[in-house]
C-alpha cells in the first residue's frame, strides 16, 4: 500500500488501487471537507485508509479516518458501496465529534468559571 500526500497533512493509503478518475474525484471531494477542518485551530492532520472487500463483481469500500488535533485523536470507520459516500460519511463523523468535544470544552469552561464542578 503507498501512503499518498494531499496538501502537506493530509495522507491517502490504499487508494492507490483505485482508477485515475476515481483518485482524482476523491482528492476534490477530501479538499472541500478539509476546508471544514480547518477552521478548526487544532487540527494537525488526517489519515485516511481504504480497504476494497469484493463481493461478486462489485466492492464495498471501508475507509478508517484518523483526525489529529492538538489535544485529541478522532476516529472513524464507515463501510459502503459507494466510494465517495463513504468518504463523506468518515469525514462527516470526524467534523460532528470534534464539534461536539469543543462544545462540550467550552460548556466544561463556562460552568467552571461560574463555580459549578461536574
Amino acid at each position: 500500500m503507498e501512503d499518498r500526500r494531499l496538501r502537506g497533512n493530509i495522507s491517502l493509503i490504499g487508494f492507490d488501487k483505485l482508477e485515475p478518475v476515481e483518485i482524482a474525484t476523491a482528492e476534490k471531494l477530501i479538499v472541500t471537507y478539509i476546508k471544514r477542518l480547518d477552521e478548526n485551530k487544532e487540527f494537525k492532520d488526517l489519515k485516511l485508509v481504504l480497504k476494497q472487500h469484493q463481493h461478486g463483481k462489485t466492492f464495498k469500500h471501508e475507509i478508517n479516518a484518523h483526525a489529529t488535533f492538538s489535544n485529541q485523536k478522532l476516529l472513524s470507520n464507515v463501510v459502503e458501496w459507494n466510494l465517495f459516500k463513504a468518504i463523506s460519511k468518515a469525514i462527516e463523523k470526524i467534523i460532528s465529534e470534534s464539534a461536539h468535544k469543543n462544545k462540550r470544552e467550552l460548556l466544561r469552561a463556562k460552568n467552571i468559571r461560574k463555580g459549578k464542578f461536574e
